[in-house]
């Protein structure tokens, strides 16, 4: 018993120093970068805007006709849908927002019409609506659309109430 309670508090287990994975052997080098030619991109290019998928036989025979592997045209193309996707979803995402803009624009300007009447029709020569202070009146007026002066519902101003609400 006193063995096995030396054993335990003697450490049986030897402590790691450093991280696990630092014992290994080092990774192979990383392969550089490949260049290609331009007449090489274009091609790709050109075969890539007809087609944006290709099939092993058709990848083969670009790659040949191309003087690549066809590892490298695969990559190419798996690299490049990448870029597409991107690409098209930030389009779509501007296009969004340039929607949301023209939708607020278009709400403003029509809020604009039917806020606050700075006239009544009806009333003689269509002078300003009387009860509204002159600080009340000028930010009524900044609200409406420009050459709207009157009420933009077809059932004119609102009328008074007969008995208060509250």
């Amino acid at each position: 018993m006193v063995d096995a309670m030396h054993y335990v508090m003697a450490g049986a287990f030897p402590r790691r120093i450093g991280h696990p994975y630092q014992n290994r052997t080092p990774p192979k080098r990383k392969k550089p970068r490949t260049s290609f030619t331009r007449l090489q991109i274009a091609e790709l290019e050109k075969r890539f805007h007809k087609q944006k998928y290709l099939a092993s036989a058709e990848r083969a025979a670009l790659a040949k006709s191309l003087k690549m592997t066809d590892a490298q045209v695969k990559t190419w193309f798996q690299n490049r849908r990448t870029k597409w996707r991107r690409q098209t979803a930030e389009e779509r995402e501007a296009e969004r927002q340039a929607a949301n803009r023209l939708m607020l624009s278009l709400q403003a300007e029509a809020l604009g019409k039917v806020a606050y009447p700075t006239t009544v029709s009806g009333h003689p020569g269509g002078a300003p609506v009387s009860g509204l202070d002159s600080r009340q009146q000028s930010s009524t007026t900044a609200l409406t659309h420009p050459g709207v002066g009157q009420w933009a519902s077809p059932y004119g101003p609102p009328q008074p109430l007969a008995e208060p609400i509250c």
